[in-house]
């Protein structure tokens, strides 16, 4: 699952949005602002559509990857599993790379403007933020447990996989460098990094755990945080001198 910043793999999943998908979903919730009613129920339906086209296609990709092998695995091979041709396949992803990996889980800006002006705690605001995106495009626990199989066992994916972290973490920068202000600019990257990687680990927690719901995501994240926060503030008496 990615998480992005857009319209996740955050494992697998949890990650990125390019400024073209961005700007996309910006004009489609403007046009759905701009002519409600029918207009906006046919494009949540063609969205649907089309976020389960892709799904599909993913578990396609992941079950392909699994019985033949990574390097044996071709667009093709995914395109027959899928039911699609390989030209639909190109419509939704580059290379069988990107179709395991998936797309990641997309933060509304929109929707998510109310953080730069919030006065709640950070923390609370950060594990809102980041379980709403995985709550709001619903996590398939199954299809995340066998990316993950699959990423363990081919190096390359890994590093794809920290890459579109990493990506994440700037776009949560960003949104923390305009709620704490540029003088917070460190801060604000080392508060991204540390709240991403709390959103990778609920999510693998949440995998693995099948009496979880979605909404434990924001919960797990949270505590994390605080976790982390109540360390920081504590004297370490077994702390030998500097």
């Amino acid at each position: 699952m990615y998480i992005v910043i857009s319209s996740g793999f955050l494992i697998g999943g949890i990650a990125i949005a390019t400024a073209d998908c961005i700007l996309l979903h910006s004009v489609q919730c403007f046009l759905c602002v701009k002519n409600l009613g029918r207009y906006s129920m046919v494009t949540s339906l063609r969205e649907r559509r089309r976020l389960q086209t892709g799904r599909d296609i993913q578990m396609a990709a992941v079950t392909v990857a699994l019985r033949n092998g990574l390097d044996n695995t071709t667009t093709e091979a995914i395109a027959t599993e899928a039911g699609i041709s390989t030209r639909t396949f190109f419509n939704y992803y580059n290379n069988k790379h990107a179709a395991i990996l998936g797309d990641a889980v997309r933060i509304d800006l929109i929707g998510a403007g109310w953080f730069a002006g919030s006065q709640n705690p950070v923390i609370d605001d950060l594990a809102h933020l980041l379980g709403q995106a995985a709550h709001d495009h619903p996590l398939d626990r199954a299809l995340l447990l066998k990316i993950l199989e699959v990423i363990e066992a081919h190096p390359a994916l890994q590093e794809m996989f920290r890459t579109r972290l990493d990506e994440t973490t700037v776009l949560v920068t960003e949104m923390l460098n305009a709620r704490l202000g540029d003088d917070m600019a460190v801060e604000a990257r080392l508060l991204a990094s540390l709240a991403t990687q709390a959103l990778t680990e609920a999510v693998m927690t949440w995998v693995a755990d099948d009496s979880l719901g979605l909404d434990a995501i924001t919960t797990l994240i949270a505590t994390r945080l605080r976790s982390v926060t109540q360390i920081l503030m504590q004297s370490d008496t077994h702390a030998g001198p500097l």
